[in-house]
């Protein structure tokens, strides 16, 4: 079902066709129009999946999501959560990025944090808070974000819940944000400043989140990924870097399931045409 909506939101609709065939014509200069095609294709096949399992599997269950999200490598989270070190998960919009918050808040003891900026409207925003807020995940609003942390972690160790901030890192910023310089699938981005601001302030080790689909069938392979120890005695921007760098060999191996429908190079463009 999920694939149909897929063609019908490319063929029918052509829903946010162009920026899709123009972020894949900067990532992909060189490629040939046929082959273009066939990526375009992909993208929208699963992008209807990707929404039929959102919309019509929204509350899977604690069964569904050990069968849905399977983990590589939960010694990295289960270590960290005996030291008492709470965690900054540098997520992406790969894959179905909902589900795995959800797999990943069932399974650890972490409180997993999803941060997210709130929707303009209101009826929407609370929608999507009270959706968000199933399988033990904490929705989290951006502006709200360091008060809590404040309080959390300047308690002592044992007294307050240990988070796990899910941070979808992956995203254009917007013009009065605070920003990187960096490098994305080869092409010079602009990339938001606060998860590494936020790392390095709490003391949160950095953790890539590495979604691999299944090769059969519905659900998604996780492999945690822990930054080098020695990150945070590195350069600003170090670590949006590395985790950039990860999530590009991630998106190259199997590019139709990013969220190629966003703008991500969108202010890069406008500087791109102002000079």
């Amino acid at each position: 079902m999920g694939t149909w909506w897929g063609i019908f939101l490319h063929r029918v609709l052509g829903y946010r066709l162009k920026v899709v065939r123009s972020n894949m014509k900067r990532v992909y200069p060189l490629m040939g129009e046929a082959e273009l095609q066939r990526m375009v294709r992909e993208f929208y096949r699963y992008f209807g999946n990707l929404l039929w399992e959102i919309l019509f599997w929204h509350n899977p269950g604690p069964q569904r999501l050990q069968n849905w999200v399977r983990f590589d490598n939960p010694e990295v989270l289960d270590s960290l959560a005996v030291e008492g070190k709470g965690v900054a998960l540098l997520t992406s919009h790969y894959g179905n990025w909902e589900w795995i918050a959800w797999g990943m808040a069932s399974r650890f003891r972490h409180r997993l944090w999803f941060v997210y900026k709130p929707l303009s409207r209101a009826w929407m925003e609370g929608l999507l808070f009270r959706w968000r807020s199933g399988q033990g995940v904490v929705p989290v609003p951006i502006k709200a974000l360091r008060p809590r942390l404040d309080r959390v972690m300047q308690a002592p160790f044992g007294s307050e819940e240990l988070p796990a901030l899910y941070l979808g890192a992956d995203q254009s910023p917007t013009a009065h944000s605070r920003w990187i310089q960096t490098t994305l699938l080869g092409q010079p981005t602009l990339s938001y400043q606060g998860p590494e601001e936020l790392a390095r302030r709490y003391g949160l080790v950095p953790v890539f989140v590495r979604i691999r689909p299944n090769a059969k069938g519905r659900g998604y392979r996780v492999q945690l990924v822990q930054a080098p120890e020695d990150w945070s005695l590195q350069p600003e921007g170090t670590l949006m870097q590395w985790y950039l760098d990860a999530l590009s060999q991630q998106i190259l191996e199997a590019p139709a399931y990013w969220l190629w429908t966003h703008r991500r190079w969108k202010l890069e463009a406008g500087r791109e045409r102002a000079s």
